[in-house]
């Protein structure tokens, strides 16, 4: 608790706050601070969404305007030389809310890993104690690697390549014919697989982790059980405190654990919900202009608005890798050593 006040996440509830709300049963305090975050986030972005609508509402009208009376003009250079210009405008716009949204994504994914190197090392020791040092062991390994997937694998691998879909989606504009359609719809496809592929790894290594080690510390437990139970005169009262603070240790990691993932969901709903606010903004945009708009420039908003949202996916997959493997490891560890 210490260390998430001195990292300085924004959260309106700290993680013991969250555990005597899960422990009392008591719900409406976090729904209402979900629908307060998420008034918050919309009506701060609101403003600056409806500005940037407007902007490219006007380029592209105007554009189409230039591209419709072309036949007026003797030399049908003024008018293509009219759609460069604004063709040019509407790159420093989008490339401007690209930016904005990779770097919103960006810190979302570097304060989620933060995050987790700091409750992972809590989390798993509360877990040895309840399942068994075994299984807490067996799955720090596989969430140290989740965490080397997040910090490698999405900010220094995927990310990047958004920006060089950006890049690609721009060049396709000024080609004729749309050249990199292709190529543009392969890297989208890649950049998609890969993380459902990283994500279904990452769940099929922690359900076969639970068919073994929780297992032998279940095994273990019960050894320890009938050893005690057995010692004359006090045997069946050890027996029953000792399950009794077993049970009690299992409900405090479970606690916890949810506990991570509410404040881990409530640290990224403003993130996510600022790049669906833009992405979404361009693809309405690219709806509404598509029937009187340049065709090339619909092509490009449109497409901006894809990458966007693959932004929007990829922060949306970091998070959900933390809280599947919170989620398997909470239950396959509920039968204590």
């Amino acid at each position: 608790e210490r260390e998430v006040r001195e990292f300085g996440f924004q959260t309106k509830y700290t993680l013991d706050e969250l555990m005597k709300i899960i422990i009392d049963d008591n719900s409406e305090g976090v729904l209402n601070s979900i629908l307060e975050i998420t008034k918050e986030s919309i009506t701060h972005q609101w403003d600056h969404v409806k500005g940037i609508f407007i902007t490219l509402v006007i380029i592209v009208m105007i554009s189409a305007l230039f591209t419709t009376f072309k036949d007026v003009f003797q030399n049908h250079q003024i008018a293509d030389l009219s759609f460069y210009v604004n063709y040019f405008i509407l790159m420093v716009i989008v490339i401007n809310i690209f930016g904005q949204a990779l770097e919103i994504g960006e810190n979302a994914l570097r304060d989620t890993e933060e995050f987790m190197r700091i409750f992972f090392p809590t989390y798993f020791s509360i877990l040895g104690t309840a399942a068994g040092v075994a299984s807490g062991i067996a799955y720090y390994q596989i969430a140290a690697v989740t965490i080397y997937l997040v910090e490698w694998g999405m900010v220094s691998v995927l990310l990047p390549a958004l920006s060089i879909y950006m890049l690609f989606v721009l060049m396709n504009g000024v080609w004729e014919d749309g050249k990199l359609s292709l190529l543009l719809k392969f890297i989208q496809q890649g950049i998609q697989l890969a993380m459902k592929f990283t994500l279904r790894l990452l769940t099929g290594a922690s359900i076969l982790q639970s068919f073994i080690r929780p297992l032998i510390d279940r095994l273990k437990g019960e050894m320890v059980y009938k050893a005690v139970e057995a010692v004359p005169g006090i045997g069946e009262v050890a027996e029953g405190t000792l399950r009794i603070w077993l049970g009690s240790a299992i409900l405090i990691k479970n606690t916890v654990g949810l506990a991570g993932c509410i404040f881990l969901g409530l640290l990224c709903l403003s993130p996510i919900l600022k790049i669906f606010l833009l992405g979404g903004m361009l693809k309405i945009t690219s709806a509404i202009l598509s029937v009187v708009g340049e065709k090339k420039m619909i092509i490009c908003i449109n497409q901006v608005g894809d990458a966007i949202l693959m932004i929007l996916q990829t922060v949306s997959y970091g998070l959900l890798f933390f809280v599947v493997l919170i989620a398997i490891t909470a239950y396959a560890t509920n039968g204590g050593i």
